[in-house]
């Protein structure tokens, strides 16, 4: 069965660098960047029976990297997800933990770490490079706030100067639904309005714009 390597990630240098370093490694027959959302579904479509290891970011320009990984894991049960990400702060790592990655680099980590996360990972072993390990033991002494994909990406929209009608209207939602759920996030956030809550998610690194 052959071992596929997957990488999406819109920073081309850096893509260019990882991919070249994977290859480099000699693990995967093959080593695909697939940033289009409609080629890397079909390729994943054609390809289910694969061993694909999927080398996710988590800032993808308009969306964000776990926005994928609910879509793949239905497409491939098998699939292995590596977060590779410049993420540090405690609640945006929070946020993707709770998809359950595999594995999760940092992408100041070296060679060796990338050697060993994949070894962790044949064995069936989770694997968190050390500044992720420390960003997980910051979690413990935090007041939990998580927050959901879909809530993450309205927000999106607000930090893009949206209404609540174009918002609604981009999600095919009622402007009450979209309310409700700017209500919910605010609770979550202990915000009081837009302006905290934009400067909260982005002080905590959960957009990037």
């Amino acid at each position: 069965m052959n071992k596929v390597a997957v990488l999406v990630d819109d920073h081309t240098l850096f893509a260019d660098s990882f991919t070249m370093l994977l290859k480099k490694i000699e693990v995967f027959d093959e080593v695909h960047v697939l940033n289009d959302s409609k080629k890397r579904m079909k390729y994943f479509l054609r390809n289910s029976r694969k061993d694909i290891y999927l080398f996710l970011d988590y800032y993808l320009g308009d969306h964000l990297g776990i926005e994928i990984i609910n879509e793949v894991r239905h497409l491939n049960i098998k699939i292995k997800i590596i977060m590779v990400s410049s993420v540090t702060q405690a609640v945006a790592v929070r946020t993707i933990m709770a998809f359950q990655p595999d594995a999760f680099i940092s992408k100041g980590a070296g060679f060796n770490t990338v050697i060993k996360c994949l070894e962790s990972i044949k064995q069936d072993k989770k694997f968190y490079c050390p500044v992720i390990t420390e960003c997980l033991k910051e979690l413990q002494e935090e007041k939990e706030v998580l927050l959901t994909s879909r809530e993450i990406e309205i927000i999106k929209y607000f930090a893009k100067g949206f209404s609540v009608n174009e918002t609604a209207e981009s999600f095919f939602l009622s402007k009450h639904t979209i309310v409700a759920h700017r209500r919910k996030i605010m609770k979550k956030t202990n915000t009081n309005t837009i302006t905290e809550l934009l400067t909260y998610v982005r002080k905590t690194g959960l957009i990037n714009d």
